[in-house]
């Protein structure tokens, strides 16, 4: 299973503590009786049995920073999860914000796909309160648009393998109503020479657990991550991003922007994780936050762990109020103070609009930005 930190000094081995658990509200066997009689599939009743037993002995963890100490499931309804499925699923493991909400996809997911890419493929989703496991191999190129939005729970896990020379493209757009709570968890295997590009986009007023890995197994692939958030009234979006750098010549980056307003807060816990014989390697991690309110908060926690000497590593954070002397400056040149604001926002998610244009979906982030102009 890949773990998000891997600390090894000769022998011995770190161990991270565990959050408390709790159990109350979970799915029981009766739950798993019922989605067992709506799946024929002999394969994919195979793999929800074997990672049953796992998922009993973990519970639910108690998050200070999200505030989460219950939880409330949806009662499960099969909608085709993994239908059609023809060979034995040997899906990455992998620990994501919390084992436990990686086991819940894997185990009562009622939507998902599982899906191979050899030529072409693009591929929009959207999920509303819904616990999803969506699965990629890809060989050839893919484009996948993931919209999920959060009104009162949901739990979403998506992988990716990317092979040899392959060419992946991915949009998440997260929208969370206020006192919702949604998980999110991706993981991505990379081999030789292929090209992964994620955008993840955070924006409401929920409580979000995010989660996004990329392992470069292969070498000379590149792996480019750009985070970008929104969020206002009570929203917390505690977010990490894992780039583990295996083989050579790899470059991976992690280049997070936004804008919190009201009591908003975004935790950003970014790690690069360099391992002996990634030689030639270049990571770099960024997180930047304009907060819009004296009560936003941004927490950055940057982790460079480097076990090879040849390679390029940095990591940088901010976050600061709007800069009043480019307010100022626009001010000058005939712009009122709105429209100055509205300039230094838009100019931080201009990119991400012309890219969300394409499928014809940059009005979610335009309407957003709309209420931090006020």
């Amino acid at each position: 299973m890949e773990k998000n930190l891997e600390l090894f000094l000769d022998n011995e081995k770190a161990v991270v503590s565990a959050p408390k658990q709790f159990f109350e509200g979970d799915y029981t066997e009766k739950d798993l009786e019922k989605e067992l009689s709506s799946i024929e599939n002999k394969f994919v009743r195979k793999y929800i049995l074997e990672k049953y037993s796992e998922y009993t002995k973990i519970g639910f963890p108690i998050w200070k920073r999200l505030k989460i100490n219950s939880i409330s499931l949806p009662e499960y309804k099969y909608e085709g999860y993994f239908k059609g499925i023809e060979e034995d699923l040997g899906l990455i493991d992998f620990e994501g914000t919390h084992r436990k909400y990686v086991l819940l996809s894997d185990i009562f997911s009622s939507m998902g796909e599982y899906i191979k890419v050899d030529k072409e493929k693009k591929v929009k989703v959207e999920y509303i309160d819904r616990i999803t496991n969506d699965v990629y191999k890809v060989n050839g190129k893919l484009v996948l648009v993931r919209i999920l939005k959060t009104k009162n729970f949901s739990n979403n896990t998506l992988r990716v393998m990317a092979d040899d020379n392959a060419e992946v493209e991915i949009y998440n757009i997260h929208v969370s109503e206020e006192n919702s709570f949604s998980v999110d968890n991706i993981f991505i295997i990379v081999e030789d020479k292929a090209q992964v590009k994620v955008r993840d986009i955070y924006i409401g007023e929920g409580k979000v657990a995010g989660y996004l890995g990329a392992k470069m197994n292969g070498n000379e692939s590149n792996v480019d991550v750009k985070p970008y958030f929104l969020g206002s009234k009570s929203a917390i979006f505690d977010l990490q991003y894992l780039l583990r750098f295996v083989g050579f010549e790899n470059k991976g980056s992690i280049k997070a922007e936004g804008a919190l307003s009201d009591e908003a807060k975004v935790v950003f816990r970014g790690i690069l994780d360099l391992k002996r014989g990634a030689k030639n390697s270049e990571a770099e991690e960024m997180e930047r936050c304009i907060l819009l309110s004296k009560d936003s908060k941004m927490e950055a926690i940057p982790s460079l762990l480097v076990d090879e000497n040849e390679v390029t590593a940095s990591h940088a954070a901010s976050s600061a109020p709007l800069d009043e002397d480019a307010i100022f400056y626009l001010m000058s040149r005939g712009f009122n103070r709105k429209e100055a604001k509205s300039f230094i926002l838009n100019g931080i998610f201009e990119n991400l609009i012309n890219e969300l244009s394409v499928f014809g979906l940059e009005e979610v982030v335009k309407n957003a930005l709309k209420k931090y102009i006020e």
